[in-house]
């Protein structure tokens, strides 16, 4: 039977004690229980920052929608395909993504319209979150979760946090590597040409200070019917940039807001 947020609580408690000391609350998080109550399908969208960033944002998640009103919600989560073909780690990723593997776009639509699932949840920088310091959202790595929300008709939340970052060290990439990053994917070798560095993961600085949260409700935008259009792979790709600068907004006023030196 699938595990509602309250199921996750207890586990997420512990971990967030351990990464961090506390949660501050941003902008748009005071209209997250009206958002809960009006919309029983969400489709929650959040930044990546650095490898580690994950954990107390992951944690975080499933704190605010419990204290919130969502506790009952059934929430499923997307993740990284590798993470289900190591053993060990794809037991832990089928339990805490509520799936036995990657999910495609027909199946995640299919759990949001035919239940019991009221929430699907990503982070759509992926592996690119190895480039950049932590705080910048990188490119995300496909923008079908457009596709997903205008054929479940539902709209996106977005939840952005700050102080994962410093689970990150970015480390400059010198020139005399480019031989070593040209080994890499081609998305990756793009990322990293594009912001001059890479994360590396770093635990040596106790625990976040503050953990920063904001939210927004945004809807993709776009009509079911373009999707079958001539122009569908561009105005799907648009509309995923459009929620990306969004969500780098929220990331920038948390910056601003939240103090973590």
């Amino acid at each position: 039977m699938p595990r509602c947020y309250n199921d996750f609580l207890p586990a997420a408690d512990r971990l967030a004690r351990l990464l961090y000391r506390e949660e501050i609350y941003g902008s748009g998080m005071e209209a997250l229980p009206a958002i809960l109550e009006q919309h029983p399908r969400l489709l929650v969208i959040m930044n990546h920052g650095p490898m580690l960033g994950p954990a107390p944002a992951l944690a975080a998640l499933v704190r605010v929608m419990a204290h919130n009103g969502g506790g009952q919600r059934l929430p499923f989560g997307v993740a990284w395909r590798g993470f289900y073909q190591v053993p060990g780690l794809r037991q832990l990723a089928s339990r805490f993504t509520q799936a036995s593997g990657d999910l495609g776009v027909d199946e995640v639509v299919e759990r949001l319209t035919t239940g019991p699932f009221n929430d699907c949840g990503l982070m759509p920088e992926g592996e690119l979150c190895n480039a950049g310091n932590g705080v910048d959202v990188q490119p995300f790595r496909s923008h079908r979760f457009i596709e997903v929300a205008v054929r479940a008709e539902i709209p996106i939340l977005l939840l952005a946090h700050t102080g994962s970052e410093r689970l990150g060290q970015p480390v400059h990439v010198p020139s005399a590597a480019g031989a070593l990053v040209g080994r890499l994917p081609e998305h990756m070798r793009r990322a990293i040409s594009q912001s001059g560095v890479v994360s590396v993961p770093w635990l040596l600085g106790g625990r976040i200070p503050s953990l920063g949260l904001a939210c927004e409700l945004v809807e993709p935008n776009l009509a079911f019917e373009e999707l079958t259009s001539k122009e569908s792979a561009q105005r799907i790709s648009a509309a995923g940039r459009r929620v990306r600068a969004r969500l780098q907004r929220l990331v920038n006023q948390l910056v601003l807001e939240v103090d973590n030196d």
